[in-house]
């Protein structure tokens, strides 16, 4: 069992800040004895920078001035930002960067937790039923990044089919590893571990670290999405928004500086919108990139900067590469870095506005486009210079829907959101597209529609016979 000998490693590094308390066996078991012990898994930090940068990398908002074709081949960047079918090829790679390594790690973690709290120690059933119901939810969390960078995007026509991912539930490394199963038993894992573990949520939780009801409802929201299927996501994202509908209004949020030379920049007031993720209303649960400041200081691709119009508040987090990088004005190459010049903590977890968003397309999708239209320019109008902002009216559905995915890219850049966005759009008969990435002198990679290259190849030391790898 390669995959779960790896496991039992990167999960204890995951949580060695725990060494005190848990009971490391020499087979790499974590066993915990009290239901103490296991919420602590649970609130660990180290459990929620689950995100490797990488997903951004892949995605067309990212530009890279540094990559030259064949200079640095060997590099993860280089093969991410060229599509190539293996991005990650060493130890380090694999322990660091791979999606593969890194959440099949939390999966153990979440299977302890699933297969031995009944035994633990020390509380109520009521709070042994809420850290089930937490690692059910997290659990299925982690499988849907899998499912959604090493399957074929999810069609309901061949998702009986298509190969799915190993769905392992156990955490005893001497099991044998289950094959990869279908598409459809993959999702219907995913969204099982969801309906399982939402009604014994918190329906609100101390901080939003803490998975409760709506940020599982948030979770269960993007799954769907991502299946497109819009009916279930849109009442997926209703049921977070019952529970929090909170946006900031931006026009209370900035200050405008304008330099010498170049142009105005928008800055947060003070520095910043809010200091650290929990400040930040907006959020339902949090997830960090391993670096908490995420894709701080990467550049944006120029394609993209462009969406943002010149009174579009988000602007807040698009900053002349002339001051993030300290170059003179004079020696300014006309691009933007993200945050580069009032960088903040950041959660790329589901949040207000993309359950607006997910709402918004949902209704959109099935011909309601008044109703669409509001959850839409709500997010918008707080979104907006109020001196110029006007509310959409279309009749138009394509118009509509190309508005909410221009949103979506505003909104939600650098949320490691966008990869998957790629995936279920780029064949779409309206919406398709060839991505590509820009390469500093000019010229571009391309990704065409329905390329083997939007799923990733499974790390060659996880291929066994019940493992085929991707094309």
């Amino acid at each position: 069992m390669k995959i779960l000998s790896t496991l039992a490693g990167i999960g204890i590094l995951l949580l060695s800040s725990c060494e005190k308390y848990l009971d490391i066996k020499p087979k790499g078991y974590v066993i915990p004895q009290t239901v103490e012990e296991y919420e602590r898994i649970l609130n660990n930090a180290k459990m929620t920078k689950l995100l490797s940068d990488g997903i951004e990398k892949l995605a067309d908002d990212f530009y890279n001035p540094e990559l030259v074709k064949d200079n640095r081949i060997q590099e993860v960047d280089y093969r991410l930002y060229f599509w190539l079918p293996q991005p990650y090829t060493t130890p380090e790679d694999y322990s660091y960067y791979s999606y593969w390594n890194i959440m099949y790690a939390a999966i153990y973690q979440y299977n302890a937790i699933l297969n031995g709290i009944d035994k633990a120690t020390g509380a109520t059933e009521e709070r042994k039923k809420i850290a089930k119901a937490k690692a059910l939810v997290g659990r299925s969390i982690c499988y849907f990044y899998l499912a959604n960078l090493y399957c074929q995007q999810y069609n309901e026509a061949s998702a009986t089919s298509d190969s799915g991912i190993p769905l392992v539930t156990s955490n005893d490394i001497t099991q044998k590893l289950p094959t990869r199963g279908t598409v459809k038993q993959t999702f219907d894992f995913i969204i099982k571990g969801f309906e399982e573990g939402i009604p014994n949520l918190p329906v609100t939780s101390l901080t939003n670290f803490e998975i409760n009801r709506a940020g599982a409802y948030g979770w269960l929201a993007r799954t769907y999405l991502s299946m497109n299927k819009y009916k279930e996501a849109a009442l997926a994202a209703e049921e977070a928004l019952k529970i929090n509908n909170t946006l900031v209004d931006y026009n209370t949020q900035y200050a405008v500086f304008q330099p010498e030379e170049g142009p105005a920049i928008y800055t947060p007031k003070n520095g910043h919108i809010f200091t650290r993720p929990i400040e930040q209303p907006e959020n339902l649960n949090i997830v960090y990139y391993g670096y908490t400041r995420g894709m701080a200081f990467q550049y944006i691709a120029g394609e993209t900067e462009l969406l943002f119009e010149p009174k579009d508040l988000r602007r807040i987090n698009l900053v002349p590469s002339y001051i993030s990088n300290g170059k003179p004005y004079a020696q300014w190459d006309k691009k933007y870095m993200y945050m580069g010049y009032s960088s903040y903590e950041y959660s790329a977890g589901p949040a207000t506005p993309e359950m607006h968003l997910i709402k918004a397309e949902g209704l959109a999708r099935n011909g309601q486009l008044t109703e669409a239209l509001i959850p839409l320019n709500l997010l918008r109008k707080n979104r907006i210079a109020a001196e110029v902002y006007q509310p959409i009216i279309s009749t138009n559905k394509n118009a509509v829907l190309d508005i909410i995915y221009k949103e979506r890219r505003r909104e939600l850049l650098f949320k490691g959101l966008r990869w998957f966005d790629m995936r279920r759009l780029n064949s779409d008969p309206d919406f398709g597209f060839t991505a590509k990435h820009e390469l500093s002198d000019g010229t571009f990679i391309e990704l065409t529609p329905s390329s083997p290259r939007y799923v990733l190849s499974i790390p060659d030391p996880a291929i066994t016979d019940g493992i085929i790898q991707n094309p």
